[in-house]
């Protein structure tokens, strides 16, 4: 299955105010490279939550080993959107 450009960019937008909303932040404080732990001070239970909501609201499951991988919005960007 190919992914037009205009899909893709609507998938992203919609992963981000997801995070946005999961993460009560306003958008523009979320980027690819924004790390969970230092710079939004999310502790391991915290990342394991939005990880779970994640996975509840779209509907897709990551496995252990990746979710043990999520370091940055961009890491969270890389397994909820491919």
């Amino acid at each position: 299955m190919t992914t037009t450009p205009m899909a893709a960019a609507a998938r992203s937008a919609s992963l981000m105010h997801t995070l946005s909303t999961e993460l009560q932040l306003p958008g523009e404080r979320l980027h690819g490279f924004t790390r969970l732990r230092e710079d939004l001070f999310l502790d391991t239970m915290d990342i394991d939550l939005l990880v779970a909501g994640l996975e509840r609201r779209l509907e897709y499951y990551l496995t252990e080993e990746e979710a043990s991988q999520i370091e940055t919005v961009g890491d969270l960007q890389h397994f909820f959107l491919r």
